[in-house]
């Protein structure tokens, strides 16, 4: 079979496509397990470290509305309210990654999709499937590729802002650290 030079340079045979276009989307699944293990990862030290918070700052709350508490009590506790709230914000945006987010396809829905092909009976899965020649398969897979980039990017915007409150929360509870030691 002589392909036709096409858009992706020496790429000219249409199974080099085609496997170019597997390894990429098995390298962007890999970046997506890799986003869902960072964010339960997130979720283990958020949870630990809201943990340990709560045991080592009881009476939070009362402390910062008590306007005859000293100073430093004060700061403390509403540092640690903020050290609170950070944490809730970074698992909050670990629990978005880890929560499965189903795309949306086309009404034909696509065969490399797996909520589409388990809707499917087996029989029809693999008529449709054979069914379709060399270039609709490439397109198929092609725009699989794309969709799961999508998704990967997603992902991996909400572990950077979970990231980001778990450094704020480390940070806020160095400085109640640092007023704790500063006032003894």
């Amino acid at each position: 079979m002589n392909a036709t030079p096409n858009k992706l340079g020496d790429l000219e045979q249409p199974d080099e496509i085609r496997d170019l276009a597997a390894g990429l989307f098995n390298l962007i699944e890999n970046q997506i397990t890799r986003a869902d293990t960072k964010a339960g990862l997130i979720l283990a030290a958020d949870t630990v470290f809201a943990t340990t918070v709560s045991l080592l700052s009881k009476g939070a709350v009362l402390n910062a509305l008590d306007s005859a508490a000293m100073f430093n009590v004060r700061v403390t506790a509403a540092l640690t309210l903020l050290t609170f709230l950070a944490l809730a914000c970074s698992t909050t945006f670990a629990l978005l990654v880890a929560r499965p987010m189903l795309p949306t396809h086309s009404p034909d829905g696509s065969l490399f999709f797996f909520g589409n092909i388990s809707a499917m009976k087996h029989a029809d899965f693999v008529a449709r499937f054979s069914g379709q020649s060399p270039a609709d398969i490439r397109r198929a897979l092609l725009a699989e590729v794309h969709l799961t980039s999508r998704l990967a990017r997603k992902k991996f915007i909400r572990i950077r802002h979970s990231l980001d409150f778990l450094i704020v929360a480390i940070v806020f509870w160095s400085v109640i650290q640092i007023v704790a030691a500063l006032y003894r």
